[in-house]
């Protein structure tokens, strides 16, 4: 009778965290860590092995005799709501913040006619409109690229990084249940995280392999204008990173419901993707920088040490031929006749004497390296892409899955102090200095985020079936009637999103008041150039007449 008592009240206490197991059996270990945990009078169990995370959830759950777990089910819901609000807001009021800046900037109202890429290549055509020779490459060969190569490389290495996350969630499967099983052991978890760490890696590796894939097709795609190539690169990128980033995740959370291994799974992204963004972004271009600094070094350090023997060779050579000369001139006076001759072979020797006279010049000084030399030595910032996609991708973390794991916004909020001064530190000591680029907003970015916020309104309900918060609220609820709330769930909540959209300005009131000012005055100074030219005209025809 204990024993039934002890082990409906850990059920009890677990219904918040593992919904969906309850009216299930009690074969899947994996899914539910406090079942089968004790035997006879409370103590634990021979056969069953719990790990340091599972034994501190049952002290904890000890603790909590009366949780409510409605509440916890209210507080999900809640919690999604105000995060596609937030998300919402967010980016209403980037795009005010971004108007601001832009009208400071003088960049608000700048022009899209842009100049053909330089990379731009293809066969001379003559222009309808300019009635020149220009360059040009015909559409129906890019669309048959993009058809036939673009579609196929990125299909394939989507379905590539799919097939080796499913295995290495296998593969942590099999860890987790020979862990279990005592099979293998700990190492202070060590084991059960490295399938994890593996995982981490190989995103954070083939997303630097998708990048110069997608380079390089977006190159051979060969676009005239720079914006529709960005915007082209940016597709690319965020396709496989998608796949490449959330694939692991939503496959835990919507087809194994292990909700601890997914929070798990997340800290480890977090981790291991901030440690090796910092080694590839920070630490390996600053080694590649020294060493590169310090072979230049040691360049100049031989050419110093050359310059400086052929300086002594020089002073030795000109004291003997001073010495020489010297001889030669007191035998010139006493022979006379042979002045002509030994005049002109001293100087001829004199004359190429002087060929050397630029090494003799150079100081130690003049063989150091400069400062200039120093930073063309050091790598160029290639463009923006990778740290787009990085606040991109952080992004979609938060309004994805912030309801399933709390912790994301402060991972983020934390990875994103580290990568200020990351970035601050390889602007100022590894990269050359980029050149800044006038534009009026971020693109495509701005775009891609938005259509995020409705994935995550979708996203959201589903979780909200998964996890079993409708039918834990309302519960003798029929599937079909859960489904038609949700789905009326999600179209309020997008309407909701167009609501506030509609009704915030993207554009400040003072910016506009501005822009309408100088729309003002500058009207009025073409009027005022249109009447001053007018007047000029009649004066010139009237003298004229005169």
């Amino acid at each position: 009778m204990r024993k039934k008592i002890v082990q409906a009240y850990i059920k009890n206490k677990s219904s918040y965290l593992y919904p969906k197991y309850l009216n299930q059996t009690s074969n899947n270990d994996e899914n539910l860590p406090t079942q089968a945990a004790f035997k006879g009078e409370g103590e634990p169990s021979k056969n069953t092995l719990l790990t340091p995370l599972q034994s501190n959830h049952n002290r904890i759950l000890n603790r909590i005799p009366f949780y409510p777990e409605e509440l916890d089910d209210k507080l999900f819901v809640i919690n999604a709501f105000l995060n596609i609000i937030w998300a919402t807001g967010f980016l209403i009021f980037w795009r005010r913040r971004q108007a601001e800046l832009a009208f400071k900037w003088n960049t608000l109202d700048m022009e899209q006619i842009e100049a053909t890429r330089s990379a731009y290549t293809g066969e001379l055509r003559r222009s309808s409109v300019t009635h020149q020779n220009e360059v040009y490459y015909p559409s129906w060969k890019r669309l048959l690229f993009r058809l036939f190569v673009t579609i196929p490389m990125i299909g394939i290495n989507i379905v590539l990084v799919s097939f080796l996350i499913l295995l290495i969630i296998r593969f942590q499967s099999w860890v987790d249940r020979q862990l279990k099983d005592g099979h293998l052991p700990h190492f202070m978890s060590l084991t059960e995280l490295f399938p994890k760490i593996l995982l981490a890696l190989v995103t954070t590796i083939f997303s630097d392999v998708y990048k110069s894939v997608c380079r390089w097709l977006t190159i051979k795609e060969n676009y005239r204008e720079q914006q529709k190539h960005d915007d082209q690169m940016v597709g690319k990128l965020f396709a496989c990173a998608c796949v490449n980033s959330y694939f692991s995740v939503f496959y835990i959370a919507l087809f194994t419901h292990k909700y601890i291994r997914l929070s798990h799974q997340l800290t480890t992204i977090f981790v291991i993707k901030q440690f090796w963004g910092n080694i590839k972004e920070a630490i390996i271009p600053y080694i590649v920088s020294n060493t590169r600094l310090s072979v230049l070094i040691q360049m100049s350090k031989k050419e110093r040490a050359r310059y400086a023997e052929r300086k002594d060779l020089n002073k030795e050579l000109k004291r003997i031929l001073d010495e020489w000369r010297n001889s030669e001139l007191d035998k010139a006076e006493r022979q006379k006749d042979n002045n002509a001759y030994t005049t002109k072979a001293v100087d001829d020797i004199l004359t190429d004497n002087t060929l050397n006279r630029r090494c003799s010049d150079i100081t130690f000084e003049s063989l150091s390296l400069s400062q200039a030399e120093i930073e063309c030595s050091q790598p160029k910032w290639e463009d923006l892409y990778e740290d787009y996609l990085e606040m991109v991708i952080q992004f979609g973390y938060i309004i994805f899955l912030s309801t399933l794991f709390p912790l994301a916004a402060f991972f983020s909020l934390l990875n994103n102090i580290i990568e200020i001064r990351t970035d601050a530190f390889k602007l100022c000591m590894i990269y050359q200095r980029p050149f800044s680029q006038r534009v009026k907003d971020i693109g495509h970015w701005q775009k891609i985020m938005e259509y995020m916020v409705f994935a995550a309104i979708i996203i959201n309900c589903i979780f909200c079936s998964t996890r079993g918060v409708v039918r834990r609220l309302v519960p003798d609820l029929p599937f079909a009637a859960e489904i038609f709330i949700l789905v009326c769930m999600e179209h309020l909540l997008i309407l909701l999103c167009k609501v506030i959209r509609s009704t915030i300005e993207y554009v400040p009131h003072w910016v506009r008041v501005e822009k309408s000012i100088m729309e003002h005055r500058r009207r009025e100074a073409l009027k005022k150039l249109e009447c001053d030219a007018l007047h000029l005209k009649e004066n010139r025809t009237h003298n004229y007449d005169e």
